[in-house]
C-alpha cells in the first residue's frame, strides 16, 4: 500500500528539524545570495550519506526522465527541495519582493471570494505550498486561506513557524484531530468564506479510505477524503501547483478540478473520489514532468514494503 510509515514520519521529522533550523538561521546571519552557496555542501553531503533519499530520488527520476539517472540528476534533485526550504523563511516572514513569482489562474478565486463561501484548494508534495500559499493571499480582495497540517507530527515546522512568524500558525487546521472534529472544522472555515488548503498525494494513515490511480504508469493509492468532503459540501477544488525554476523564479499554477454545486449520492461517492483522485494526479504528473527536480516525497512512492 502507498502509504508513509511511521518509522519514516519519525526519521524525516528529526531530520528535517535540524536542517530548517540550520538553514533558517543561515538565512537570517548571511542572507539568501549566500545562504544559496551553504547549500552546495550540505546537499553533497545528503547526497553522499542519504541512502534512502538518495534511493527514493532514482526511484522517482527513473520515471520522471525516461533516462538512466546519473548521481548529478539526484544531486540536483535534492538542491531544488534545499533550495525550497531556505525560501520558506522569506515566504513564512512575507518578504515576498526577493522573489519573481509567475502567477497563473488566479482569477479561478474572483467566483469563490463573491460567493462568499469557500474552497478546497489542494496541492502536492511538488515544488513550494508555502510560495503557492503566498500567491493565493496576495490578492486585493484579501482572500481567506486556511492550511490543514498534522500538528502531532511537525514539532520542526511548528518551531520554525513560530520563531519567524507565529501568527501563521492561526491558520493551521490540525489534520491529527478525530475524523469528525476535523470534517466539521473544515466545514465551519468554509462556511465562513475561507478557502482550504490540503495536500492530496499521501496516505497518511492506515485508517484512511483511499483510492487507486495510476501515476507515472503504474498504481498508487491516495486519499479519497478530500474528494468525499467535496462530493458531501458540495464545494468547488482547486489545483495549486508551485514549482522553483531555479534562481529567485516560482511559477504558481492554479486549476479547477471540480466546479462543486451538483448533489453526489453516498453510493456515489467512492466512484466521484476515485475518478476525481486520477484526473488530480494526472495535473500533478504533468506538472512534475515539466518541472522534474520539483517532487519530494523522498520514500519509495511506488514501494508496497517500504510503506507498511
Amino acid at each position: 500500500m502507498h502509504r508513509v510509515s511511521e518509522e519514516w514520519r519519525s526519521y524525516q521529522e528529526r531530520g528535517s528539524g535540524f536542517w530548517i533550523r540550520v538553514v533558517f538561521w543561515l538565512g537570517r546571519c548571511l542572507g539568501r545570495p549566500l545562504t544559496r552557496l551553504m547549500l552546495w555542501p550540505i546537499v553533497s553531503y545528503f547526497v553522499l550519506t542519504g541512502r534512502d533519499a538518495r534511493q527514493a530520488s532514482r526511484d522517482y527520476l527513473r520515471r520522471v526522465l525516461d533516462r538512466p539517472v546519473r548521481r548529478g540528476d539526484i544531486w540536483r534533485h535534492l538542491h531544488v527541495f534545499a533550495s525550497t526550504i531556505l525560501d520558506r523563511l522569506y515566504f513564512y516572514t512575507d518578504d515576498q519582493g526577493v522573489f519573481d513569482v509567475c502567477v497563473q489562474g488566479a482569477e479561478l478565486f474572483d467566483s469563490i471570494t463573491r460567493s462568499g463561501r469557500g474552497a478546497l484548494l489542494l496541492s502536492a508534495h511538488l515544488g513550494s505550498f508555502d510560495a503557492m500559499r503566498g500567491a493565493a493571499q496576495q490578492r486585493e480582495d484579501n482572500l481567506s486561506l486556511r492550511v490543514l497540517m498534522d500538528l502531532s507530527h511537525g514539532a520542526a515546522l511548528n518551531a520554525a513557524l513560530r520563531s519567524v512568524n507565529p501568527a501563521l500558525l492561526d491558520l493551521v487546521i490540525d489534520s491529527s484531530q478525530a475524523s469528525t472534529e476535523l470534517g466539521l472544522a473544515i466545514r465551519d472555515a468554509i462556511e465562513e468564506g475561507c478557502v482550504v488548503g490540503l495536500m492530496a498525494d499521501r496516505v497518511n494513515s492506515p485508517q484512511e479510505k483511499t483510492v487507486t490511480v495510476e501515476f507515472f504508469g503504474e498504481s498508487v493509492r491516495v486519499p479519497a477524503t478530500p474528494w468525499l468532503l467535496a462530493a458531501v459540501l458540495r464545494v468547488p477544488v482547486l489545483l495549486g501547483i508551485c514549482t522553483f525554476e531555479g534562481g529567485r523564479r516560482y511559477q504558481v499554477n492554479f486549476e479547477c478540478l471540480h466546479p462543486g454545486g451538483q448533489a453526489i449520492g453516498s453510493r456515489q461517492r467512492m466512484a466521484f473520489a476515485q475518478q476525481q483522485a486520477q484526473a488530480y494526479m494526472a495535473r500533478v504528473e504533468h506538472y512534475a514532468r515539466r518541472s522534474p527536480y520539483n517532487w519530494f516525497n523522498f520514500y519509495r512512492y511506488w514501494s508496497d514494503e517500504a510503506q507498511v
